[in-house]
């Protein structure tokens, strides 16, 4: 009887694969990699709107990260402190790039799936540009906070934490935003998101 994992477990927590990283099992890095990649690459699509520039950016960020590991306070979650330097860098690429900070919303991950055939796809299609439409108009504090705790997972301290803008505020933005989103959308279209 070996210690291989049972298919049927849990993850391994960040925690302890950082750890093993820290002890020298450098390829242990990769688990991290492979399960933060897609969030790393969405943030990257936000700031630089370039799948190129943000598959470049995604890199960086690993490196980063894999770089400054030993300053990573085993205490908190990796996740927010991967998303700290992930955020960082991508604030100090966007400065250097003429587009302007957009959220990205949709176009990567894409709504709940409501209905499927010709008719849901159009349903959806107009959800997505009605909800593009309202957002665009958020202020941009308030749209990086709106990504950053929908659309990232993170929690009101984290965003909080991240963008310097006291967590009370982020609870306050999210809170407003969602009930002004929900009034802006026409009625089918509001349905689909009714767990926003």
């Amino acid at each position: 009887m070996g210690s291989s994992r049972d298919t049927d477990t849990e993850p391994e927590p960040d925690q302890v694969i950082v750890a093993r990283v820290l002890e020298g099992n450098v390829e242990a890095f990769r688990v991290l990699v492979d399960r933060y990649q897609n969030q790393v690459y969405r943030l990257g699509l936000r700031f630089l709107r370039r799948r190129e520039d943000a598959q470049d950016y995604m890199q960086e960020v690993f490196l980063k990260a894999f770089e400054h590991l030993r300053q990573y306070r085993r205490t908190g979650r990796f996740y927010s402190w991967l998303m700290s330097i992930a955020y960082n860098h991508g604030k100090d690429r966007s400065r250097k790039s003429v587009p302007p900070v957009q959220p990205l919303l949709f176009d990567e991950a894409g709504p709940p799936d409501q209905a499927t055939g010709p008719e849901g796809r159009a349903i959806r299609e107009l959800a997505r540009r009605e909800l593009l439409a309202a957002v665009e108009e958020l202020p941009g504090p308030v749209a990086v906070c709106i990504d950053l705790y929908f659309f990232f997972g993170l929690t009101y301290d984290e965003v909080g934490w991240l963008t310097g803008i006291p967590s009370n505020t982020v609870k306050s933005h999210v809170l407003r935003t969602k009930k002004r989103l929900r009034s802006c959308l026409s009625g089918t279209i509001a349905e689909a998101y009714h767990e926003m």
